[in-house]
C-alpha cells in the first residue's frame, strides 16, 4: 500500500516563498521516492513516500521545520492506497492514494485539523481521533520547542548535549523543551501511525 502526504503551507502569504520553500523541498526530497514531488502553486505540495511507514515521521518533521518560524504552519493530508505511475510524473499520475490525500487536504480547513489520514478504512477513525488530541500540542509548539524537534528529527540518534551544542544552548535547556514540545508523546504517536498503517495493509491484502 503506498502513501502520498499533500500539503498547503500556512502564513505563506505573510512570508517570503523562500523562507518556506528552502526548508521543505529537503525533505521532500530526502523522503519521497526520487524525483516523485512536486511544489505548485507557490505554497502547496505532494510527494509519493518512499518509506511509507515513515509518512507521519515526515509530516512531523515539515511541520516543525517551518514552526521555528513563528509566522508558519502547515495543512497536511495522508492519503493511503494504490497509483497509477504516468509517464514517470507524480502531477500525472492517478490512484486512489493520490486522489484520498488530495479530497483529504481540501477538507482539512473545514474539519479544522490540520493532520488527518484517510485509506478508506474504519481505522482511520481511531488514528484521526489520536492526531486530533496530538494537535492541542504540536500546534502549539513554539518556535524553540519546533526547533529541537526539528533538530532530532533530522538526527534521532544525537545526545541532548549534542542537540544543545548545535543549537547555541544548555543541554538541560534542550532538555525542558523538548519536554515542553511533547518530544517523548510525538515519538509514540509515530509508532502508533506505524501499527496503523502495518493493520490497514494487512486488512486489504486479506
Amino acid at each position: 500500500m503506498e502513501v502520498v502526504i499533500a500539503g498547503d503551507i500556512i502564513g505563506s502569504k505573510r512570508n517570503n516563498p523562500d523562507d518556506y520553500l528552502s526548508v521543505i523541498e529537503p525533505i521532500l526530497k530526502t523522503h519521497c521516492k526520487e524525483g516523485m514531488y512536486q511544489i505548485y502553486r507557490g505554497d502547496s505540495f505532494q510527494g509519493w513516500i518512499h518509506n511509507p511507514e515513515l509518512a507521519l515521521y515526515v509530516c512531523l518533521q515539515i511541520k516543525a521545520a517551518l514552526k521555528v518560524k513563528d509566522t508558519l504552519d502547515v495543512r497536511i493530508a495522508i492519503g493511503l492506497g494504490n497509483i497509477n505511475l504516468i509517464d514517470e510524473n507524480i502531477a500525472l499520475s492517478t490512484g486512489s492514494a493520490l486522489t484520498r490525500s488530495g479530497e483529504l487536504l481540501d477538507s482539512l480547513k473545514e474539519k479544522d485539523q490540520n493532520l488527518m489520514v484517510k485509506s478508506g478504512h474504519s481505522l482511520d477513525l481511531y488514528m484521526n481521533t489520536a492526531l486530533k488530541m496530538a494537535l492541542l500540542s504540536l500546534d502549539n509548539w513554539t518556535a524553540n520547542g519546533a526547533a529541537v524537534i526539528h533538530q532530532i528529527m533530522k538526527k534521532p540518534h544525537m545526545t541532548q548535549e549534542e542537540l544543545g551544542l548545535q543549537l547555541g544552548i544548555k543541554q538541560a535547556t534542550a532538555s525542558r523543551r523538548l519536554d515542553r514540545a511533547h518530544w517523548k508523546e510525538t515519538q509514540e504517536l509515530h509508532l502508533l501511525f506505524q501499527q496503523y498503517y502495518k493493520d490497514v495493509q494487512d486488512a486489504t491484502t486479506h
